[in-house]
């Protein structure tokens, strides 16, 4: 990404205590743009539809599709990443890894590991929601599921699966492999945009 950060106007920045003051001038990478414009809005090919295969970076796909790994930066704009680490797709190593440090409070107290406790299905503390399984566009929390099962006599509990904390992290980290690509002939455009706009 070092040429999308070469772009960013600087700035002071200024750390105190109460025996010193440090200022440092540092690329203002807060600054928001709108890079897509100039962009045709007529083409239908101006952003294409992209999968992210398992493993693959950003620098691997920009690598293959612009034939230049550090327009990386242009994939992680065009589809709002601010943040790599958790708007990236992960692989199964490294998602495994991320499920069992974010959950790790909430497993110990069962003396399992977190992977354990997000799959296991005799336990309702890691239910997210509960899906129909005839429109699974239809959600309703673990408290509704209780109520409308003592409250409400034409509910069908066998209509509903659990969807657990495990599955459900799988699903979100799965979404985030589709992306959208700028195409490759507007690549001089959002370059140009970027370095106009972030040094007005």
């Amino acid at each position: 990404m070092s040429k999308y950060f070469r772009y960013y106007p600087q700035t002071q920045y200024a750390f105190a205590n109460s025996s010193f003051t440090i200022e440092k001038s540092v690329k203002n990478i807060s600054l928001k743009t709108t890079l897509m414009d100039g962009l045709s809005q007529d083409d239908p090919y101006a952003f294409l539809r992209y999968t992210i295969s398992e493993d693959e970076k950003a620098e691997d796909v920009a690598g293959f599709y612009y034939d230049d790994p550090s327009m990386s930066w242009l994939i992680y704009f065009a589809n709002d990443i601010v943040d790599p680490y958790t708007q990236w797709p992960k692989s199964y190593e490294n998602f495994t890894e991320y499920f069992r440090k974010k959950y790790a409070s909430q497993a110990l107290p069962t003396g399992t590991d977190a992977i354990v406790w997000g799959q296991n299905t005799t336990r309702t503390d890691n239910i997210v929601h509960w899906k129909n399984t005839d429109d699974e566009t239809m959600l309703i929390s673990p408290d509704s599921y209780v109520r409308a099962q003592t409250f409400n006599s034409d509910f069908v509990a066998g209509e509903w699966t659990a969807v657990r904390r495990f599955d459900y992290e799988i699903e979100e980290n799965e979404t985030l492999r589709n992306i959208i690509l700028v195409n490759s002939s507007y690549t001089s455009i959002a370059t140009e945009n970027l370095r106009s706009l972030l040094n007005e």
